[in-house]
């Protein structure tokens, strides 16, 4: 991957797949990986959520 390349939500979901593989498998070492891209997946599903529903009020308006 570039240095400028955006990664996925898909990616981070696939990511966070593997990683519970990896912790149900090897324990705890990678629950901070894991916790981490949780909330990165978490805010980027919040600012979509956030930004449509800005998108639909405005279209109501207009």
């Amino acid at each position: 991957m570039d240095k400028g390349q955006q990664v996925t939500e898909q990616e981070i979901e696939t990511s966070l797949s593997s990683l519970a593989r990896l912790i149900d498998r090897y324990g705890d070492a990678y629950w901070p990986v894991f916790e981490r891209l949780e909330r990165e997946l978490g805010i980027r599903k919040q600012r979509r959520r956030r930004l449509s529903a800005h998108l639909q009020n405005s279209r109501r308006t207009l």
